[in-house]
């Protein structure tokens, strides 16, 4: 037979215990329902670390697009802008100072990469129009007409 576990105080003579006793199966019971109580809160606080983890992803990713089309990214470039820009990112530049570093030296990704630039001069044709005809057009062409 199981002996009863002992609270720790012992009854002074002729005096009846009123403490509760537990057997060890009652102890083995409280303790097993404490650890699974315990493990289910740390599953659940696992779930709201992920949870939370991800939406400050999310946030994140927002924040960085939002940068990206100020910075004047194109649409279809952000992705790759955003991956380069992330390999640049360690403990002394950020996602912000990555990305302007990246797009200083490849300003294509911008929109900005390209300027058009005049010499203020307007453009002569061959006969000192300064348009062009359609029909000499035709004719550099090798066009009839």
């Amino acid at each position: 037979m199981q002996q009863p576990a002992q609270t720790g105080r012992q009854p002074e003579q002729g005096q009846q215990s009123a403490e509760k006793l537990f057997t060890q199966a009652d102890v083995d019971r409280i303790v097993g329902n404490r650890l699974a109580r315990m493990k289910q809160d740390l599953e659940t606080s696992d779930t709201y670390r992920r949870e939370r983890d991800e939406a400050r992803r999310e946030l994140e990713e927002y924040k960085n697009n939002a940068f990206l089309k100020e910075k004047g990214v194109k649409a279809d470039d952000m992705d790759y802008v955003a991956f380069k820009a992330s390999k640049l990112v360690d403990n002394q530049t950020d996602f912000q100072q990555a990305v302007e570093t990246f797009l200083k030296d490849n300003p294509r990704f911008t929109g900005m990469g390209f300027r058009v630039v005049s010499t203020g001069l307007p453009d002569r044709g061959p006969n000192g129009s300064s348009k062009a005809s359609d029909s000499e057009i035709r004719k550099a062409m090798g066009l009839k007409g």
